[in-house]
């Protein structure tokens, strides 16, 4: 895996909280913690679960795999009220329209928003609210909302547990923060010209020693191997490893291998 650098700024994502309603099995609840924080977010808000304290839960601890902090630290509320009582922005998860005034958008969009809210409210949190395994989110639950998101998907096969929508979700609010970016490629350093044709001399050399090139009738050969040298862009160390491997197919008998 590509290593990340550090974060520049969590602060957008530390005020994002993602409200799970009425989860209905517990190992959810720990994979989307461990969903949330491999993307910086870390507030997890759950509403009336069927389990009273699913967070603590064996199996939720198991698939949380090294997210128990964000799973620890998560709160269970009674109602969703409660939940979003100090937020100023909720965005609701549903896969299908509503018949109602709220504006539907999808995913994408929907980080765009709420990085403006976040940048519009300095102090106050928004919410990501995600309905349970089998009846999605309730109308009541969506009157709570200010927006409705979707995750575009197949037509033909559009389901996604609740997991695997906090993970597209908070994957999503993550690069619309712009928090974490990947680390810069390790320069290596190119081998020069004069390296290029040493090894290509040292090539010749070894092609005549073997009998496999004729010198009186080279034909195209060093040309090609000019050109294939140059394509593939080689770096010092690949120069090197391929004169060392040249060198140990030589015959044992020596030879005045050019050196430049």
């Amino acid at each position: 895996m590509t290593a990340l650098s550090p974060a520049s700024d969590t602060a957008p994502l530390n005020r994002i909280r993602v409200v799970l309603v009425e989860t209905s099995h517990p190992g959810n609840v720990g994979s989307a913690a461990r969903a949330m924080k491999t993307m910086g977010l870390s507030n997890m808000v759950i509403v009336n679960p069927r389990l009273p304290a699913p967070q603590h839960d064996a199996q939720a601890v198991a698939l949380a795999s090294g997210a128990t902090d964000v799973l620890q630290t998560a709160k269970v509320v009674a109602t969703l009220q409660e939940a979003l009582a100090d937020v100023v922005y909720a965005v609701g998860f549903t896969a299908r329209k509503r018949e109602l005034t709220h504006p539907h958008v999808g995913l994408r969009e929907a980080a765009g928003l709420v990085m403006s809210q976040l940048a519009a409210q300095t102090h106050s949190p928004v919410a990501l609210v995600f309905g349970n395994e089998a009846m999605c989110l309730s109308n009541d639950d969506v009157d709570r909302c200010q927006l409705l998101a979707s995750v575009p998907a197949n037509p033909v096969y559009s389901s996604l547990n609740l997991a695997q929508t906090v993970q597209v979700a908070a994957y999503e609010m993550m690069m619309a923060s712009g928090s974490f970016t990947l680390a810069p490629d390790v320069a290596r350093e190119s081998a020069t010209a004069g390296e290029i044709e040493a090894l290509i001399k040292h090539l010749e050399f070894a092609a005549i020693e073997s009998g496999f090139l004729d010198p009186n009738s080279p034909k195209r050969f060093m040309t090609r191997m000019r050109r294939l040298a140059t394509r593939a862009g080689l770096e010092r160390e690949e120069v090197a490893i391929l004169r060392g491997l040249i060198s140990s197919l030589q015959k044992p008998v020596r030879r005045n291998i050019p050196t430049t």
